[in-house]
C-alpha cells in the first residue's frame, strides 16, 4: 500500500466510523437522515470514549471489538426506547438538505473551496506522513502510538505517556481512540488522516445543517454556509496546522452538527412539549455532549454556554406561562459555573499564559473577522457578508439566539486576548485561539441573512429573478469576486502551512529536521529496539517513538520530570569520564543520548544531554545540528561490569 493509499483509506475509515454508528442510533431512534448526520460525529465520540474507558477497566485491548460492543449497546439502547414510545419528534430536519439545484453546481463550488483550503498544506506537507512542527502534534502522536502499543485508549489513562512513571492521568481521548481502530497505518500517516477526517467532512457539514435548521425556507443556505465554513479563516483546518490542538479542533469541527440537532429538537418540542419526544430529545443531545466532552471539555463548555442562549432567548417570552423552561439554560449554565468557580476545574482555570493584544487590536480582529489564527485578508471580506446578518438577526425572534451566541463568544474572545481580570475565557487556557473556532462558525452561518440584505441593497429581488431567465450582471460580477478574492487567500494560506510544515522556515525553528529524519530512517534499524534514547524532548528524537517505535525515556514536550529523570540528564554530562554517571545510566536501559548542537528549544534541564563529549561511546550519525551517540561504559582496562 502506498503512503497516499494509506493516507485516503485512514481517511475513509474514520469517517466510516465517525458517522456510521451515530447515523443509525439515531434512525432507530425515530430521527431523520439530516438529523442523524448532525449528531453522527458527537455520538461516534461518546462511543469510542466511554467504550475505550470501559475496555481499560475490565482489561480488554482496545480495538474494533470493544468499539461495536459499544455500538450495539447504544443501537440496542435506541431500540428498546423506540419499542417503549420514546422517539425523537419530526424536526426541521426532516427531508432534504436543499433542493436539487437550489445552487447551480453546489457540490463543485464547495469541492473547489475544501481545494484552496488543502492543496496548500498538502504540497507544504509534501508526503502523507509529515510531522508539524507544534508541541502538540508530538504529544499526539506518542498518545497515539503509546494507545496502539499498550491497548489503553482510556481517557482516564492516556495522560500517563507525559510521565516515565507510567501514573495513569485523565487527558480526553476519544479523537485517539477513533484513530487508534484503523490497523496499518504508520502513526504519523495515521494521526494526520483521522485530522483531515474530522477537522473537515464534520465542519462543513454540521455548519450547512445549522443553516438548514435556522433558514429552512432559504434553499440555498446550506450551500452559502457551507461555502464559507470552507474559506472562513480561523477554521479547525487553521487552527491544526496553526496550534495543533488536535482534541480540541475535532471537538468544535463537531459542535456545528451537535448544536444544529440541538437547536432543531429545541424548535420541534418548544411549543408544546410532549414527555417521551423531550426524553429521547435530551438522551439523544445528551450523549452527544458526552462525546463533545470526551474529544476536549472545551468543546462541552461551549455547547453548553450556546444551548443556554438558545434556550433562554427561544422561550423568555414563554416563562411566564412556562416557568419551568427556565430550568433548561439555569442547568445548561450550572456545570460551566462548577468549573469556573470551583476547585473542579482547577487544573485549566490555573493556567497563566496566552497571547496577549491590546484592546484596539482585540477589538479589530473580532469586527474584522482578522482573528488570531491565521489572520488574512479574505476574513474581512467575508465579514462583510455576516456582517449585515448579525445586525438583522437581533430583529428575527427565531434566529435572534444565533446573533446573542455571536455576542457571547466575542465577548469570551476578547477577554482572553486582553487577558481580562473577569476571566471569561478561563476554561479556554485565556486563549482565543480555541474561541476564534465557535466565533467562525456562528459567523459562517450569518452570511446567509448577510447575504439577503446585500440581495436586497442591489436590489435583486425574487420577481425580477423571475423576469430575468439568467443570473443578472451583479450577480456574474459578484461570483467573479468572490471566486478571485478566495484565490487571492492561496498565497497567505501557503506561507502559513510552510510556517509548521515546510523543511526549513526562516526565523522558525524545527523539531524533527528532514536530515535527521532521513538519518532515523536510515540507520533505525541498526538500533536496538529495547534500548532507551535519552534526548531533550525538544529534540527530533523525541519522535522516534511515534516514527519508528524505538523506545525513548521523554517521548513528550512538557514532561513531568521525576527525580530519576533528572540524575539520568545530569549524569549525561559526565558519563564519559564518570562511571558511576555511565553505570546509571546503563542500570537504567539507557543505551542512547541524542544531543542537539543548536537546540530547538532552551530548557536548563534538558539541554543538559547536550554538554557530554562523542567520546561517550559510538557515534552512530551526525548532522550539523545534531548526533546520536550509542554509550559505551567499557573504559578498556577490564574493570568494566556490564549489567
Amino acid at each position: 500500500m502506498t503512503a497516499l493509499a494509506a493516507l485516503v483509506g485512514a481517511i475513509l475509515l474514520v469517517l466510516a466510523a465517525a458517522y456510521l454508528p451515530g447515523y443509525a442510533a439515531v434512525r432507530m431512534l425515530g430521527g431523520s437522515h439530516l438529523l442523524s448526520l448532525a449528531l453522527g460525529p458527537a455520538l461516534a465520540a461518546a462511543i469510542a470514549g466511554i467504550s475505550a474507558i470501559g475496555a481499560a477497566l475490565v482489561g480488554i485491548p482496545w480495538s474494533l471489538l470493544p468499539f461495536l460492543l459499544g455500538i450495539a449497546l447504544l443501537v440496542a439502547g435506541a431500540y428498546g426506547l423506540r419499542r417503549l414510545g420514546v422517539t425523537l419528534p419530526a424536526t426541521v430536519l426532516d427531508g432534504a438538505l436543499s433542493p436539487r439545484r437550489a445552487v447551480p453546481g453546489g457540490a463543485a463550488w464547495i469541492g473547489g473551496a475544501v481545494a484552496i483550503a488543502l492543496a496548500p498544506i498538502a504540497i507544504q506537507a509534501g508526503r502523507p506522513d509529515a510531522v508539524l512542527e507544534r508541541w502538540d502534534t508530538l504529544y499526539h502522536l506518542s498518545a497515539l502510538q503509546r494507545i496502539r502499543e499498550t491497548g489503553i485508549a482510556s481517557s482516564l489513562q492516556v495522560g500517563a505517556v507525559s510521565n516515565t512513571e507510567g501514573d495513569p492521568s485523565f487527558y480526553p481521548a476519544a479523537f485517539h481512540a477513533l484513530a487508534a481502530l484503523v490497523p496499518g497505518v504508520p502513526t504519523p500517516t495515521l494521526l494526520n488522516a483521522t485530522v483531515l477526517a474530522l477537522a473537515v467532512t464534520p465542519w462543513i457539514l454540521g455548519i450547512a445543517l445549522l443553516a438548514r435548521t435556522l433558514f429552512a425556507e432559504v434553499a440555498w443556505a446550506p450551500t452559502a454556509a457551507a461555502l464559507a465554513a470552507t474559506l472562513i479563516p480561523a477554521t479547525p483546518l487553521d487552527l491544526w496546522i496553526h496550534l495543533s490542538p488536535i482534541p480540541n479542533l475535532a471537538g468544535f469541527a463537531a459542535l456545528p452538527g451537535a448544536l444544529a440537532a440541538a437547536a432543531a429538537l429545541w424548535t420541534a418540542l418548544l411549543p408544546g412539549t410532549a414527555v417521551r419526544p423531550a426524553i429521547a430529545a435530551a438522551l439523544a443531545v445528551g450523549v452527544a455532549g458526552a462525546g463533545l466532552g470526551l474529544l476536549h471539555p472545551n468543546v462541552a463548555v461551549t455547547a453548553l454556554i450556546l444551548l443556554a442562549v438558545l434556550t433562554a432567548v427561544t422561550a423568555a417570552g414563554r416563562w411566564r406561562r412556562r416557568p419551568a423552561l427556565i430550568a433548561v439554560p439555569v442547568l445548561a449554565l450550572l456545570p460551566v459555573a462548577l468549573l469556573s468557580y470551583t476547585p473542579l476545574g482547577s487544573d485549566v482555570t490555573g493556567f497563566n499564559g496566552g497571547l496577549e493584544v491590546s484592546w484596539w487590536l482585540a477589538l479589530g480582529e473580532v469586527l474584522l473577522g482578522l482573528l488570531t489564527v491565521w489572520p488574512m485578508a479574505l476574513g474581512v471580506v467575508i465579514a462583510v457578508l455576516w456582517w449585515p446578518g448579525l445586525i438583522t438577526s437581533f430583529g428575527s425572534s427565531t434566529r435572534r439566539w444565533l446573533a446573542v451566541a455571536w455576542v457571547v463568544i466575542a465577548v469570551i474572545y476578547l477577554d482572553a486576548a486582553l487577558d481580562s481580570p473577569l476571566n471569561l475565557s478561563a476554561l479556554y487556557y485565556r486563549g482565543q485561539d480555541r474561541i476564534s473556532m465557535p466565533l467562525a462558525m456562528l459567523s459562517a452561518v450569518l452570511v446567509v441573512p448577510g447575504l439577503q440584505v446585500w440581495a436586497r441593497v442591489l436590489g435583486r429581488r425574487s420577481r425580477e429573478r423571475a423576469r430575468r431567465p439568467g443570473p443578472s450582471m451583479a450577480t456574474a460580477v459578484l461570483v467573479i469576486a468572490a471566486v478571485l478574492a478566495s484565490l487571492a487567500s492561496i498565497p497567505a494560506r501557503t506561507d502559513n502551512a510552510a510556517k509548521n510544515l515546510a523543511a526549513d522556515y526562516p526565523g522558525r525553528g524545527r523539531f524533527l529536521q528532514a536530515d535527521e529524519r532521513a538519518l532515523f530512517e536510515q540507520y533505525g534499524p541498526q538500533m536496538d529496539r529495547d534500548g532507551t534514547v535519552l534526548a531533550s524532548p525538544f529534540s527530533g528524537a523525541a519522535h522516534l517513538y511515534a516514527l519508528q517505535g524505538q523506545d525513548v525515556r521523554l517521548p513528550v514536550a512538557g514532561m513531568a520530570y521525576t527525580d530519576l529523570d533528572r540524575d539520568l540528564i545530569y549524569a549525561t554530562e559526565d558519563a564519559a569520564t564518570d562511571p558511576a554517571d555511565c553505570r546509571l545510566l546503563e542500570e537504567n536501559g539507557i543505551a542512547y543520548v541524542y544531543q542537539e548542537l543548536r537546540p530547538y528549544n532552551r530548557h536548563k534541564t534538558s539541554d543538559s544531554v547536550n554538554f557530554a563529549g562523542p567520546d561517550l561511546g559510538r557515534v552512530l550519525f551526525q548532522t550539523v545540528h545534531s548526533r546520536m551517540i550509542e554509550i559505551d561504559c567499557d573504559p578498556g582496562d577490564g574493570s568494566y561490569d556490564p549489567v
